[in-house]
């Protein structure tokens, strides 16, 4: 400990960097809260490490009741309120970083698209299922279940649980990032990945979203292939898969051939790193010390450089 405060000490008299000109906002996944042991462990680590605040943000915590208030809510809900506390953060420093963990990354791509001027400098996006989910893990659809009260027979229950059905989609947040490759038309008509992803939608939105995303100076994406509940994994780092599960890697997705929100942009400049760790379960990677200090603090060190020379 005494020897991280020496060498944070010695980088601030050497760059003149100060270290509350940047923060850090992490909005955390699905069926958490924002005080989980292990975003509690991401902020100690972190601030220990840099001494750089950590704000964890609390809004949309759980699975609890009412709905309304959980990380249930549909995302297109969600997106406006933990905003708002975000800007209200961000006003006190010159730069933030952005960490969004699991479905927390794609509410803070969200929030980067849709936040005119903003002073996001990285974006770290931890697990999180960019590329969209095409399938619902086993555990999930049983939310589902009880969520909806399925009676019906068979076939009735199978339509009902379709994640694209608008009941699913208006109670139940992961739903909202589902892309099944055989179900394109029904995916298209959802409200708010083919949004975000700017495949829908007139010009001047889309041109706004593109613009936001395109403010970013670094695009980190973190996952890893053992994980078990991106589907699959790839999303973790904008691929996705075929009809007939082919990978298809990020520079071969149409959100990149035709650069619809920015990604080609940000990857043509050198700005999209990736960090690929095998061997961890979904939610090691908020708190890992592999990713913490492998692909976390780099990305951290880096705009701590960057601002001391800009």
């Amino acid at each position: 400990m005494v020897i991280c405060l020496i060498l944070l000490a010695f980088l601030r008299f050497t760059t003149g960097l100060e270290a509350d000109q940047v923060g850090i906002v992490h909005m955390h996944g699905f069926w958490q809260a924002f005080d989980a042991q292990h975003h509690l462990d991401f902020k100690n680590f972190v601030e220990e490490k840099t001494g750089v605040k950590v704000h964890l943000i609390d809004a949309f915590n759980d699975i609890e009741k009412p709905p309304a208030k959980s990380s249930m809510t549909p995302l297109w809900a969600q997106v406006p309120v933990i905003l708002e506390k975000v800007k209200n953060i961000s006003a006190h420093y010159d730069k933030i970083i952005a960490v969004g963990f699991s479905q927390g990354g794609v509410i803070w791509r969200a929030m980067i698209e849709s936040w005119d001027n903003h002073n996001v400098d990285t974006f770290i996006s931890l697990a999180s299922p960019q590329g969209g989910q095409a399938e619902i893990p086993a555990n999930y659809l049983a939310l589902i279940e009880n969520l909806l009260s399925v009676k019906e027979t068979m076939k009735e229950a199978n339509m009902k649980l379709s994640p694209y059905n608008p009941g699913v989609q208006h109670q139940f947040a992961p739903s909202n990032y589902y892309r099944n490759p055989d179900t394109n038309t029904f995916y298209l008509q959802t409200e708010f990945f083919p949004k975000l992803n700017n495949e829908v939608g007139g010009k001047k939105a889309k041109q706004r979203q593109k613009i936001n995303f395109e403010r970013l100076r670094k695009l980190v994406l973190i996952g890893g292939p053992d994980g078990g509940t991106v589907i699959p994994w790839q999303s973790e780092i904008f691929g996705f898969r075929t009809v007939d599960k082919k990978i298809v890697p990020m520079e071969e997705t149409q959100f990149y051939k035709d650069d619809l929100f920015g990604l080609k942009t940000l990857d043509k400049k050198g700005a999209i790193t990736t960090c690929i760790k095998g061997g961890l379960r979904h939610s090691d990677f908020s708190n890992s010390s592999e990713v913490l200090n492998d692909c976390v603090l780099p990305a951290i060190q880096d705009i701590l450089k960057f601002e001391s020379y800009s």
